[in-house]
């Protein structure tokens, strides 16, 4: 802290895409993998040993690293928000029984939990994949993130109208960041801009240290109060050596740079408070 001053205050989210390896055997999330990245070590953009870590990791029975991710956490005290399945798309393949374990998992053990939703258009699917994660997780509220961050203009407010408190979607792919404050939609449902994504970082570490550092300052330039962070829990892995390194070293640079750590929910107490 500066003289006791939080200068802005961070919030950790995770998306969990794949929990195990027979959630895979009817798509071809495996061998377009080993394609993906049998070129990038060809192309030396990823290290020969992150290649045969990942090669490897294909064939283990748990794809995710919740108990990693969440031990990390509790350790520097981030009230992180993991976002769960209701449908299949686009590589996520769990059913809703095997999410099911997972998310009562994480309840017990103190974190919060949401949808990461498929259904951006049709607001029929959207209403099935809230109602299924309600009789699931059994939370009067909760929020959102749309797989692969799709939205279109439409989106937002159709996610106000299904009921969820938040969504944390909208993020700009091309400039890789985005810096915006939230703001609600309908009067009724939160929208938390997603400011720094794993994916959209550098692979290298000194780079996507670089880059995150920059993102940061900027938003304390701008007075920003809130910027969130995702990163995805399979990540955090030998084969993603450098994503893993990048995610424990931006806990440390939050913690070492008066940078306090919030969740969505304790996010919106504050907003609503302020705007009373």
């Amino acid at each position: 802290m500066m003289n006791g001053r939080i200068l802005m205050k961070v919030i950790i989210s995770h998306d969990v895409d794949h929990l195990y390896w027979s959630d895979h055997l009817k798509d071809l999330i495996f061998p377009k993998l080993w394609v993906r990245e049998t070129l990038a070590v060809l192309k030396r953009s990823i290290p020969v040993k992150d290649y045969f870590y990942r090669m490897g990791r294909t064939f283990q029975h748990q794809q995710h690293n919740l108990d990693s991710v969440m031990a990390l956490d509790k350790q520097y005290g981030v009230p992180s928000t993991f976002f769960f399945g209701m449908a299949n798309g686009l590589g996520m393949s769990y059913s809703k029984r095997k999410a099911s374990s997972a998310i009562k998992r994480l309840i017990d053990s103190g974190f919060d939990v949401g949808v990461h939703g498929i259904a951006y258009q049709d607001i029929d699917s959207m209403k099935k994949e809230y109602e299924e994660f309600f009789a699931i997780s059994n939370l009067d509220t909760f929020g959102i993130r749309m797989h692969y961050v799709r939205f279109d203009e439409t989106t937002f407010e159709k996610l106000a109208k299904v009921g969820y408190i938040f969504d944390t979607s909208e993020f700009d792919k091309e400039n890789r960041y985005l810096i915006k404050s939230p703001y609600k939609v309908n009067n009724t449902m939160w929208e938390f801009p997603l400011t720094i994504m794993d994916g959209y970082l550098p692979y290298k570490f000194d780079d996507a240290q670089d880059k995150t550092k920059m993102i940061i300052t900027e938003a304390i330039r701008l007075n920003q109060k809130y910027i969130s962070i995702l990163f995805h829990d399979y990540l955090y892995s030998k084969g993603y050596a450098e994503s893993k390194r990048w995610y424990e070293w931006v806990l440390k640079y939050c913690k070492q740079n008066s940078l306090g750590f919030i969740s969505y929910r304790d996010a919106i107490d504050e907003l609503e408070q302020a705007n009373e």
